[in-house]
């Protein structure tokens, strides 16, 4: 079973020299780990930006709904009997 994917990208000539440092200093074994460690911590960036975004929107619409629902218009729509409603199935 086959556990990695090889990729083939072009680099600027500064970024592979400067992840040779990295490798040379003894930070990374080589540059495929420099990258690997590169795109896990953009990914992970990436999901927290998603997971703030989502919940800034939440914070939003839980406000506006929380406005709604104590609006007079939900008191003439429980008086007239509210509106018949079917789940779909």
């Amino acid at each position: 079973m086959v556990t990695t994917v090889k990729v083939s990208v072009r680099i600027p000539k500064g970024l592979a020299e400067r992840m040779d440092r990295l490798v040379e200093e003894g930070l990374y074994s080589s540059r495929s780990e420099v990258i690997k460690d590169a795109l896990r911590r953009f990914l992970l960036d990436e999901r927290l930006d998603e997971e703030l975004e989502r919940r800034a929107y939440l914070k939003a619409v839980e406000k506006i709904l929380r406005e709604d629902w104590k609006s007079e218009a939900d008191e003439y729509w429980d008086e007239a009997g509210g509106i018949p409603y079917e789940p779909e199935k």
